[in-house]
């Protein structure tokens, strides 16, 4: 059982902003910031641009603040008494974007493709004569603790399309998240929902993984509850067979 804690509690207000965001990503409309990033931002930006070792994201984002301190001073936060988060969108070399926000969380979000999938998906899957099929997507968000750099948790989308130039069906495969060890007492997941949706125009499709995420102190799924909200990622594509990555968290 997972009691709540209400946010008039003086240890909510203490602890947590109320947050509320809203932000889609996609290879149409990328919707970038021209806000400067702060002096640690900047840094970490150029960290995981200047990857010429091919080391992993993560150990990129330890080194950095293991060599860099985080205080108050060097973390950009919203100077506005609002009910909206702030968020920064920041494209990286490698295809991805990193995300700032105003709050306790960054985050990395970008899809792949598995190049060598097309040929054994069009075997799998019944494609009309004039249909072509993506090749295996895989679409992740990777989120972060601002203060340590200490990732959290990360989703992750699996799928391919098929399309025609009028018409778009998407081939779902799975959708799932992962934890990190030590984030299990932090963090707790309710009501995941996974699956394909076509949307009524017949023009796109979409690929979702979904859920409420809460933040407090949990074990084996028992605990109080400081903060909750929704997370939605998917994989879209349209009837060109054009695709993208969506967050959305509220």
């Amino acid at each position: 059982m997972v009691f709540k804690v209400k946010t008039g509690t003086l240890l909510l207000a203490i602890l947590l902003v109320c947050t509320l965001f809203v932000q889609a990503a996609s290879s149409k409309e990328i919707l970038t910031t021209t806000d400067e990033p702060s002096e640690l931002e900047q840094g970490l930006i150029d960290a995981l641009n200047s990857n010429t070792k091919e080391n992993s994201t993560d150990d990129i984002i330890a080194d950095y603040f293991k060599d860099n301190e985080v205080t108050t001073s060097n973390l950009k936060k919203n100077s506005k008494l609002t009910e909206k988060t702030e968020y920064r969108t920041y494209p990286l070399k490698d295809e991805s974007y990193i995300t700032f926000t105003d709050e306790d969380i960054f985050f990395i979000t970008g899809s792949t493709e598995d190049t060598g999938s097309t040929e054994e998906a069009n075997n799998d899957i019944v494609v009309k004569s004039g249909t072509s099929s993506t090749p295996t997507l895989t679409g992740s968000k990777a989120v972060y603790a601002t203060i340590s750099g200490a990732k959290l948790y990360t989703m992750y989308v699996e799928g391919s399309f098929t399309y025609d130039g009028t018409t778009v069906d998407a081939h779902y495969d799975n959708s799932w998240y992962v934890r990190e060890p030590l984030a299990t007492v932090t963090w707790n997941v309710e009501n995941w929902e996974e699956g394909s949706y076509e949307h009524s125009s017949g023009t796109q499709s979409d690929i979702y993984g979904r859920g409420n995420f809460e933040w407090g102190i949990y074990i084996d799924g028992y605990g109080v509850t400081l903060q909750e909200y929704y997370n939605n990622l998917y994989l879209a594509c349209d009837e060109d067979g054009a695709y993208w990555l969506v967050w959305q968290q509220t």
